[in-house]
């Protein structure tokens, strides 16, 4: 008999399964508060108490995946923390002062040195882009030596054989580095050749981070897709001439690597299945519907290429607000999905706090089954 690990792998290389693999999108800050710490501290966490707000939580629900964020550089463990209210403070690295972390989770105030600051990226030209990417290179033993992937490294030796350990970090290109919002759209209108190669360098970049991932045991990636914040910001065919060859490219050097790449794409997938299909990808998560679109996975699963694996989009916000009766419906309206080809069964965003530890359980225990 397969164990859990076996079974999302065989998921992810397209194979149909019945029941299918459960897994939850649990990146954030509802394991943080589970684990009785306020959510401020979840980006100055890592390390072994980050691997065991992670442990804690994987004993308590079992999913078929441990879906891990970075912790934090070595400088902010172990750093005194206190909490007054809904205020959460964390001692400065000369230990006179609390700093008060906002609700974006930014310090209040500075913690280190006054830098000299680098002159911004202005895209003017394909060089001037090199030398930016260049100025801000980093290797892979930095990133061992940072400390930040520490707890993968903790958890891939306790629970590797039996669970796939998968990362999820952001992406790669799903901006121009110093450009707001506003200037990153004009570019691509103005300048769409630049912003490809600036997309290109990003992803030549961001595989350093998936081999420090990997030699810490991980074996699978999650990319956080959409330029702009999600697919909905430019047109399929914009989508297609900025991104597609550098996304090609990189997916493809993701396996060479030797991790499963997972692309989570935001926004409404439907308009770019052409684009997603063209990438090596071993699964495709989507959000849950929302903002006027619908994501029905049986229509995804059926546009979607047979040797990728759809990851299911149940509603959050229903694991939170949603009777057992409500949850389990949802599950089976899912599993339909699961009849036409590789799937796995996901919530589409991650958890929300507050969320019932019950209705996890729910959620968990109907798929597992089946329903």
């Amino acid at each position: 008999m397969m164990n859990a690990k076996e079974r999302l792998k065989q998921a992810l290389s397209g194979k149909s399964l019945d029941p299918p693999p459960v897994v939850l999108h649990s990146w954030g800050d509802y394991k943080v508060e589970l684990a009785g710490i306020h959510p401020k501290y979840q980006y100055y966490l890592g390390g072994p108490e980050l691997a065991e707000i992670e442990r804690s939580f994987y004993k308590r629900f079992e999913p078929d995946w441990l879906h891990l964020g970075s912790g934090a550089d070595r400088n902010w463990w172990g750093r005194p923390r206190r909490v007054d209210g809904n205020r959460a403070f964390i001692r400065s690295s000369d230990g006179t002062r609390w700093i008060e972390i906002q609700d974006n989770y930014i310090l209040a105030e500075e913690d280190q040195p006054t830098r000299t600051q680098n002159r911004r990226l202005r895209l003017e030209s394909r060089a001037e882009i090199d030398d930016y990417f260049a100025a801000r290179a980093y290797s892979e033993n930095k990133i061992l030596q940072s400390g930040r992937f520490e707890h993968v490294s903790i958890l891939a030796k306790e629970y590797g054989g039996d669970v796939l350990i998968a990362v999820n970090d952001g992406a790669p290109g799903c901006g121009i580095p110093d450009h707001s919002f506003e200037e990153a759209m004009i570019a691509c209108t103005e300048k769409p050749d630049l912003v490809a190669h600036c997309i290109f360098r990003s992803c030549e970049q961001f595989l350093v981070d998936v081999r420090a991932a990997k030699a810490c045991g991980a074996e699978a990636y999650i990319f956080s897709e959409g330029f702009g914040g999600s697919l909905d910001q430019l047109s399929p065919e914009m989508h297609e001439r900025l991104e597609m060859d550098a996304k090609k490219w990189f997916y493809s050097e993701v396996r060479k690597i030797g991790m499963l790449p997972i692309g989570y794409w935001l926004g409404d997938v439907r308009r770019n299945v052409r684009f997603i299909n063209q990438l090596d990808m071993a699964a495709l998560m989507m959000e849950e519907s929302k903002k006027g679109f619908v994501l029905d996975p049986l229509e995804i699963r059926l546009a979607l290429r047979p040797d990728i694996c759809l990851i299911g989009n149940v509603d959050s916000a229903m694991l939170l607000h949603g009777t057992s009766e409500q949850i389990r419906n949802e599950v089976c309206k899912q599993l339909h999905a699961a009849e036409y080809g590789a799937f796995v069964l996901a919530n589409g965003s991650p958890l929300i706090i507050g969320t019932p530890a019950a209705n996890v359980e729910v959620f968990v225990a109907a798929g597992r089954a089946g329903i």
